[in-house]
């Protein structure tokens, strides 16, 4: 299974979940969710950045602890072996050509190649430095956005409200996920508050200079995929007048480095493509980042990066996410959207997995087999 939960709902995801725990076969998982892995796999295997495969016993957060002690360890050793050949060259350079010393300079040699044919211990190397970041955005005093009395349906009856009598507020400390099943209405919620749609009744208010960044799962459609990620940028914001060796240290530090900056983004995989369009948003110096599954095409560095950027944020989020990681690391507010309506969920986002595995549990006996 490649990436098996990118475009499930959370009920779905803890389905799968359950379904793959119980399941006799072999299962071989690709998977940037970390939640998931640790509920389904006893295995895992590490591509590391030589092309190597690693392998290690029990599940992601095993994975995680198990190597972090074993780079201490080679770290350790690395900087050993390589203090004693430091030693021993120093030794042997001291002995100059004095007659008496050629014979221990030869033996200390010898050791250095006994060393060297044994195999060093290599540096530990990390992998791609990813260091997203949002710049400050200076304040706005609240309200910065209001949902007033909001009522929505794509039709315009009152027969198909999607929502009714909405009243929400977020501001600068805002950091809300918004959860719920496919097709309660989250994407659409985000398109309310955002402006891409206008409500059947009510208002959403906004403060006159809020700036927003919109993150969604068709964003990097919208990039001009003849041009390089440098003449991208440099397009966008002409009136920033960057050379483009300051472009390159700005889309850099999204992990879009290298000969990546200078070819046709058409050629970047899906994953390089996200990180350019987060270069984009955090250029633009919004107030407050909707973010609609912004986890899919990222990888488990991307994403932690990512949640970093965000807790280090001066502004607020809105995340519509099924990484209940994710969630759990960034949001200190959870919007649950069912019936028509959007409550505060009084619990943690575990709590709520929690909730969800009973239900699915409930439903398996009761012979659905799928979530509905």
């Amino acid at each position: 299974l490649d990436e098996p939960t990118n475009h499930l709902d959370m009920e779905s995801c803890v389905w799968l979940e359950t379904e793959l725990g119980k399941y006799p076969g072999i299962l071989v998982l690709v998977s940037h969710s970390q939640d998931f892995l640790n509920g389904v796999c006893t295995n895992m295997i590490h591509l590391t950045p030589k092309q190597k495969f690693v392998y290690y016993s029990g599940n992601y957060d095993s994975f995680v602890k198990t190597k972090q002690e074993n780079e201490v360890n080679q770290m350790r050793r690395y900087e050993k072996e390589q203090a004693d050949i430091k030693h021993l060259k120093e030794f042997i350079s001291s002995c100059g050509t004095y007659s008496n010393l050629v014979k221990q300079a030869q033996s200390k040699q010898k050791i250095i190649d006994k060393m060297m044919e044994a195999g060093l211990t290599e540096k530990v190397e990390n992998e791609r430095n990813i260091k997203f970041h949002f710049p400050d955005c200076g304040p706005l005093p609240p309200p910065v956005l209001a949902v007033d009395n909001v009522s929505f349906a794509y039709s315009g009856k009152k027969e198909d409200y999607l929502y009714w009598n909405l009243e929400l507020s977020v501001d600068l400390d805002s950091r809300i996920a918004i959860i719920g099943p496919n097709g309660a209405g989250k994407s659409t919620l985000l398109k309310l508050m955002f402006g891409d749609l206008t409500p059947t009744e009510g208002e959403v208010k906004k403060h006159t200079h809020l700036r927003i960044a919109k993150y969604h799962q068709h964003s990097t459609d919208q990039l001009e995929m003849d041009l390089t990620p440098l003449e991208y940028m440099n397009k966008m914001f002409p009136e920033k007048k960057l050379e483009l060796e300051a472009w390159r240290t700005k889309v850099g530090r999204f992990g879009v480095s290298g000969d990546m900056q200078s070819s046709p983004i058409r050629g970047m995989s899906d994953g390089q493509k996200s990180r350019l369009v987060f270069a984009y948003l955090a250029e633009t110096a919004p107030h407050i980042l909707f973010l609609d599954e912004p986890t899919n095409h990222l990888d488990m560095e991307s994403i932690d990066s990512l949640a970093e950027a965000i807790n280090e944020f001066k502004g607020g989020l809105v995340l519509v996410s099924h990484d209940f990681r994710l969630i759990g690391k960034v949001a200190q507010e959870v919007w649950l959207c069912e019936d028509k309506k959007v409550d505060v969920w009084k619990g943690d986002i575990m709590e709520y997995k929690k909730r969800l595995h009973k239900e699915v549990q409930r439903k398996l006996k009761a012979g659905l087999t799928t979530p509905q």
